[in-house]
């Protein structure tokens, strides 16, 4: 079937999934305001568009040969240069530095003096326009791919590999014009393959986009807008609803809290309520999990911790809290704060009923002075 395909009907079909491309990147641009990466995306594919109409014409013979010989290339240079900045910018979620950006223009204007000696002979005009969609391609899978341990999201990885794809599929072709016996593909198939990924790009960019969005208000949902850490809704959905033996919980309360709010204002309450999260977060172990619990209080689930365990990183946080006083603005107050320890022990006990021991240590705590660490204590 692929071979049936005349280059005029290939290049045809590219110049539409460059539109469908640049409307998909329109259509970002609208709907997610302060989105970076797609309006680049959109110049990118507009360019292509222009330079695929321009090839269009000149083998329909609408055009002379020297103007669409050279535009072709050229616009299909700047294209992929915008392309590679437009998936950079959406893979890191902030703007080329400097330094990318003069290279890359660099690249661009290196391909264009070449696209001026070259444009009248065909294979050396292809080897040109392939070469910079390789490394434009291959430039951003790379980019693409190395993020996906700070963003594990499966759209990235397609998107990815997609790029890839097509880098190395332009790189084939380049290697055919080098050399016409170990080409692997002919290029009215290559391009064809491209104008399949070309669609699947616009395609994994707006999923990208969307999976974002989606783990962005997975986030908000889940997290407490003050302190920044989990929220009570997350902290029992989250947790073993029944806990292996060993496991702890501990409830935290800030001593004299209404106090502050009462002498200081809820501005100042609201920064000490910040600076005891941090100061708790910084305190405990990788894979204990922090979480408001409401008001003044915090939970903590404890994996494995055991009691003994459980109570010296109580201790640690007590002391973290207590050691200096919060600056709030200049205004240094001194807080506190009571902790209340439990274990499952040999008890058959759900999430919600160790919550509850916990709680019971640390009315237990606060009724005994305040300021210290308190274990559940046996039925």
């Amino acid at each position: 079937m692929l071979g049936e395909l005349d280059l005029a009907t290939v290049i045809l079909m590219q110049k539409c999934s460059y539109i469908v491309g640049l409307l998909s990147f329109i259509y970002l641009m609208l709907t997610n305001r302060g989105l970076r990466g797609p309006i680049t995306l959109a110049a990118g594919f507009a360019a292509m568009t222009v330079g695929s109409t321009l090839a269009g014409y000149g083998e329909w013979k609408i055009v002379p040969p020297a103007v669409w010989q050279l535009g072709s290339v050229i616009f299909g240079i700047a294209g992929y240069m915008l392309i590679w900045l437009g998936l950079k910018t959406l893979s890191d979620g902030r703007r080329v530095t400097r330094k990318t950006l003069m290279m890359t223009c660099l690249v661009a204007v290196i391909g264009i003096i070449i696209a001026f000696q070259v444009a009248e002979n065909n294979a050396l005009r292809a080897m040109l326009f392939n070469a910079c969609a390789a490394l434009a391609y291959l430039s951003a899978a790379w980019v693409l791919l190395i993020g996906w341990q700070k963003e594990p999201l499966l759209s990235r990885v397609a998107l990815g590999v997609i790029t890839g794809l097509s880098g190395l599929i332009s790189l084939s072709v380049v290697k055919g014009l080098l050399s016409p016996s170990l080409a692997s593909i002919n290029i009215v198939n290559a391009f064809f393959l491209i104008i399949m990924l070309n669609f699947a790009i616009a395609l994994f960019v707006m999923m990208l986009v969307a999976e974002r969005s989606e783990r962005k208000l997975l986030v908000l949902a889940n997290t407490d807008p003050l302190t920044g850490v989990k929220n009570r809704r997350f902290f029992f959905q989250t947790m073993p609803a029944k806990p292996e033996p060993t496991d702890a919980a501990m409830l935290l309360d800030i001593d004299h809290f209404k106090s502050i709010n009462d002498r200081f204002g809820h501005a100042v309450g609201d920064s000490v309520l910040q600076e005891v999260a941090k100061r708790i977060g910084g305190s405990i172990r990788g894979g204990d999990v922090l979480a408001r619990y409401g008001g003044e209080e915090f939970i903590i689930f404890l994996p494995s911790a055991g009691s003994e365990r459980a109570t010296m990183i109580g201790e640690r946080i007590r002391n973290a809290v207590a050691l200096n006083e919060v600056d709030c603005g200049g205004l240094r107050i001194a807080v506190t704060i009571s902790i209340g320890v439990a274990t499952g022990g040999e008890t058959d006990c759900d999430l919600q009923a160790l919550a509850e021991m916990a709680d019971r240590a640390l009315y237990r705590a606060k009724s005994e002075g305040r300021n210290c660490v308190r274990e559940a204590l046996a039925a």
